[in-house]
Formats: C-alpha cells, sequence, structure tokens
C-alpha cells in the first residue's frame, strides 16, 4: 500500500489524511488463480489496486478471447467504462495468479468525492492512467508493427513475459503465438 500512499501525498500532492480516510475505505480481496473478479453482464461497482499478482481483461465473442488489459502488482482494476457509467461491463477480469487486491466500492468512493472534492484529483489519475493505457494501443494497432507493438507492451507493463503466458500477449498483440515466438526469436537474432 506504499505505492497508493505515494500516489496521494507525493504524486497528487494531497495531505496524508487524505490516503488515510480513502485506506479506511478499503476491503481486502483475495482471487485464487483463473477466479473471475467480474464477468461481461455485470455492473462494476468498485475500483481496485492490485496488492500482489497479475489479472487480464478479456472480450469474448464467437471467435474466441481478445485480451485488451494487463493488471499488474500497484495497478488499478476496475471495468472502468461500467464504473463510471454504472452500466453492464463488456469484459472479463481474470486472475491469471493468485491474487490480492484493495477495493472501494463506487457508493464509497463517491461519498469521498462529495464530501471533498480534492478526491476528485484521486479519481482524475486512475481515469488518466485507464485513458492513457487505451490510447496507447488503440494507435500502436493503427501504426505500428507487431514487433513495435511488442515493444510498447514490454514498456508498458514491465516483467509482463515473466507473468502472463504468452499466448495472452500474443492475444493483446492481436497476432497468433506462433508469429510472437518468431517476432521474439528474429529480435534476439538481430542484436
Amino acid at each position: 500500500m506504499n505505492s497508493l500512499k505515494t500516489i496521494f501525498t507525493e504524486i497528487l500532492g494531497l495531505q496524508p489524511e487524505y490516503f488515510e480516510e480513502f485506506y479506511k475505505e478499503l476491503h481486502q480481496k483475495k482471487l485464487k488463480k483463473k477466479e473471475f473478479l467480474i464477468q461481461e453482464g455485470a455492473v462494476c461497482d468498485f475500483i481496485a489496486i492490485v496488492v500482489s499478482g497479475t489479472l487480464r481483461s478479456y472480450v469474448q465473442n464467437k471467435e474466441g478471447e481478445f485480451n485488451n488489459d494487463f493488471y499488474l502488482e500497484n495497478y488499478f482494476v476496475s471495468a472502468y467504462t461500467s464504473f463510471l457509467t454504472q452500466m453492464p461491463t463488456n469484459c472479463n477480469i481474470e486472475a491469471l495468479t493468485d491474487v490480492e487486491l484493495y477495493c472501494i466500492s463506487h457508493q464509497q468512493f463517491q461519498k469521498l468525492i462529495d464530501k471533498d472534492a480534492n478526491f476528485l484529483k484521486v479519481a482524475k489519475y486512475i481515469s488518466d492512467h485507464y485513458f492513457i493505457r487505451k490510447c496507447k494501443r488503440e494507435t500502436s494497432f493503427l501504426k505500428n508493427s507487431a514487433a513495435e507493438r511488442l515493444e510498447m507492451i514490454r514498456k508498458l507493463y514491465p516483467g509482463i513475459e515473466q507473468k502472463v503466458p504468452q499466448y495472452h500477449i500474443a492475444s493483446y498483440l492481436g497476432i497468433k503465438p506462433e508469429s510472437l515466438s518468431r517476432i521474439k526469436l528474429l529480435t534476439y537474432i538481430n542484436k
């Protein structure tokens, strides 16, 4: 939780009391590997911070599953569009490992914001991070090769290749696992 306290006090410039007040509203949640944090069709009524473990977000259609985000230690996790709109989500968030999280409900977060507008800084920080990650991914699909997208994911999610199976990374990149293996081999040979 030190990283969350750092966000409050050093990055956002809030007094430690704001972190303490926010922290009081958090509740711990543990997931086993392959357990869902949320599934398609449910309304997301929380934002969580990952204390340990790794999760993936994916959408599903008749052709299969398509990863669209990963959540590593110290990342905020939520079906964020659903959280903001309080409408059902179209994604699933699944634990890839055993996971420990701390969650705050939509209602409790809103109460904090209503009580003190300084909590809007926290909401903006979370929104900005989601927005930037989504924009980087969208732009990479429109502009970059698969090899360049692989470099982007390495920067966006440090250490991901040690935490997430290759076929999930390939899905996120929009390529087949065999193509990812070839890209990695070519990158290694060209070094």
